[in-house]
């Protein structure tokens, strides 16, 4: 393990209730690739959006793979995030 986040943690950052949701699962998610991108010394290369204005930023992946991260060069690539969710069903 990397790099590690849990949505209990979301409260030092102000959000308190909902933390079941899936709007807590992204923010617990974006938590995680924070915490990697500082670990890995990449932090200051995606700084994240600054202006919410709703655009779709796409970038080219690997093979026939689509990425909704900005192109910082040629050697850096996504990341791949291994989720665990629990025992129980996320859906029903």
């Amino acid at each position: 393990v990397i790099a590690s986040a849990y949505s209990s943690e979301l409260a030092k950052y102000g959000l308190t209730t909902g933390l079941k949701n899936y709007g807590a699962a992204y923010c617990t998610g974006l938590l995680c690739a924070r915490r990697l991108l500082t670990t890995k010394g990449m932090a200051e290369l995606y700084e994240g959006n600054t202006e919410v204005d709703g655009s779709i930023v796409k970038s080219g992946g690997f093979g026939e793979k689509e990425y909704f991260v900005a192109e910082v060069d040629e050697e850096t690539r996504p990341f791949r995030a291994v989720l665990d969710v629990g025992v129980r069903a996320t859906t029903r």
